[in-house]
């Protein structure tokens, strides 16, 4: 992978990683249910894998931010 092409990915990751913690923010102060609670974990989980994979699996870490910001998106958007 050229460094041109890590930028990219590192770019990327951090975007979504953003959008996913500030889609976390967002339902901070809200009442949530265990299953709701459940996911926020998982989400938040995902996001540190994502941190952790990117020094050896950039294409891996991204694939992982991305499902992180989806599943925070998703969580956010039910509260809409």
């Amino acid at each position: 992978m050229t460094p041109d092409q890590q930028r990219q990915y590192n770019a990327a990751i951090d975007q979504s990683l953003a959008r996913a913690q500030a889609s976390l923010a967002a339902i901070a102060n809200r009442q949530l249910s265990k299953d709701q609670q459940g996911l926020v974990e998982q989400i938040r989980n995902i996001m540190q894998q994502a941190q952790a994979s990117r020094s050896s699996d950039l294409p891996g870490a991204k694939s992982l931010a991305g499902r992180a910001e989806v599943l925070a998106k998703d969580l956010a958007g039910s509260f809409r």
